[in-house]
């Protein structure tokens, strides 16, 4: 009893051979061994397992699929914008108001902000701290308080000396030779060196 249905090492082996017999008709092309017209109607007629295409592709069959595609492109692109459209309307509705800060422009940040010149207002700063030394200012005109200049108040130190302060009444000093954890000095002192 005879079966239709093929090996698998049968399939192979005549892929195998269809491609080879491709192979040697493409070199026999190639090298123009290919034989006269008259000649190759019996080779037709031998190999009637081969087949040929007879027409090109169809052009309406081009056509028709381009214009699909450019159909289904412009759908798609109008699906996309509805919905697009939507969700731009649906977060509007849905997010939260925004923050009173943000309807006022562009609030600074808190300080400390960057310094836009540095070397600017290291001038400035300078210039201020030289003007506060160097000139008499109003600290306290209810109680009289006034800045001097920073020579002046060496000169006045240095004739009067510095007037005793009165100790505030819960002072408790330490020798620092004590060690003790509120001279920070704890274990770490050493005898001086005689």
């Amino acid at each position: 009893m005879a079966s239709n249905k093929t090996s698998v090492p049968e399939t192979i082996g005549g892929l195998a051979g269809s491609i080879s017999g491709a192979i040697q008709g493409a070199y026999a092309i190639v090298t123009h061994q290919v034989p006269p017209p008259e000649e190759r109607k019996g080779v037709e007629e031998q190999h009637e397992d081969v087949h040929f295409e007879h027409s090109d592709a169809s052009i309406k069959g081009v056509l028709i699929t381009g214009a699909a595609l450019v159909v289904g492109l412009w759908i798609a692109t109008g699906v996309l914008y509805f919905y697009f459209a939507f969700l731009n309307h649906y977060r509007t509705a849905v997010s939260p108001p925004p923050l009173p800060s943000a309807l006022h422009g562009h609030p600074l940040p808190p300080e400390p902000r960057l310094q836009q010149s540095p070397s600017l207002d290291m001038q400035g700063l300078l210039a201020r701290e030289n003007w506060l030394l160097n000139h008499y200012a109003w600290i306290d005109k209810a109680k009289g308080t006034v800045a001097i200049p920073i020579d002046r108040a060496i000169q006045i130190v240095a004739q009067r000396g510095i007037p005793p302060q009165k100790a505030p009444p819960d002072l408790v000093l330490s020798k620092p030779q004590a060690g003790t954890r509120s001279t920070g000095f704890e274990g770490k002192v050493e005898p001086e060196p005689r």
